[in-house]
């Protein structure tokens, strides 16, 4: 028996190939990206032929998969979790499939049977309660346009907008941009013209990263964590919310920004990695899933 485990992210993907002998293999490998598929706004069409391209490609029994569980985002109801199945029968017509939540993923993946609150901070954001079994999800995803504070998509556009309100210091805006950037008419067709707009926004977020000890990189990373902690405190009890369990771009890559937010709030960054995958891995083998 082949089982494939996928981590699905709107912008990018991860895949996982486990066999009855317990031999694991996951892509992509470093310095790839896969790509990834939501079904609120992409297209499973593509997002199925570039998929089976790849594997396609790959030394590996995936598309002989007789089982494929989907962790995804995006995957919140009903019409939707319709969708993914059916851009993931593009590749597996013939598998057993079952679509669940990314954030269903990362609780399964990170809080390995304990409790807390669950956070995804990469190109969007998303949290819930994970109560070792069942996730509670009272706080509403509102998406790039209207949400997802804290996420690579939310600070890419306030960094935007500090350029071009001119609110970054000049060495800095030099730094980031050049002495000519960003041109505002290519930003704004780069982005408006994108397949993938959270992810042409979360890109600018990549500038900063290398810049954390300057002062406006450090504080604009910080004011969006404190606008994602006190969403956080209005949304989950203190009991709810002691433990944090993230994953995602962001959350990883700006962990010791987030932990300190998030402890000033009363909140612990107890697990943070850049993708559940491997304990997905984990969860499904101790169960004899594969």
């Amino acid at each position: 028996m082949v089982q494939v485990i996928g981590e699905i992210g709107g912008s990018s993907s991860r895949w996982a190939v486990l066999t009855e002998d317990g031999d694991a293999r996951i892509w992509p490998i470093k310095g790839e990206r896969w790509p990834g598929f939501n079904p609120l706004s992409g297209d499973g069409d593509r997002f199925s032929s570039d998929l089976r391209l790849l594997l396609e490609g790959c030394d590996t029994p995936a598309l002989k998969a007789d089982t494929v569980r989907i962790y995804g985002a995006g995957c919140g109801s009903g019409d939707r979790q319709a969708r993914m199945t059916a851009a993931i029968a593009g590749v597996w017509p013939d598998a057993h499939v079952e679509v669940a939540t990314d954030l269903l993923g990362a609780a399964l993946g990170l809080a390995e049977g304990d409790t807390g609150l669950v956070l995804i901070l990469g190109t969007g954001m998303n949290a819930g309660y994970f109560d070792g079994n069942d996730l509670v999800t009272p706080m509403p995803s509102l998406g790039y346009l209207l949400g997802d504070e804290g996420s690579g998509a939310d600070i890419g556009r306030h960094l935007l907008q500090d350029a071009f309100h001119h609110r970054i210091p000049e060495a800095m805006h030099h730094v980031l941009f050049g002495s000519q950037g960003p041109d505002l008419k290519e930003v704004l067709a780069r982005i408006h013209g994108a397949l993938h707009p959270a992810r042409e926004l979360a890109a600018y977020t990549a500038l900063l990263a290398p810049h954390l000890e300057d002062p406006y990189a450090r504080e604009l990373i910080q004011s969006r964590f404190q606008v994602l902690a006190e969403l956080l405190v209005r949304y989950f009890g203190h009991d709810q919310r002691t433990r944090v369990f993230a994953t995602g771009s962001v959350a990883f890559g700006f962990r010791s920004l987030l932990a300190t937010i998030l402890q000033d709030h009363g909140m612990t960054l107890s697990v943070v990695e850049p993708d559940p995958l491997q304990g997905l891995v984990r969860y499904h083998r101790q169960r004899g899933s594969a």
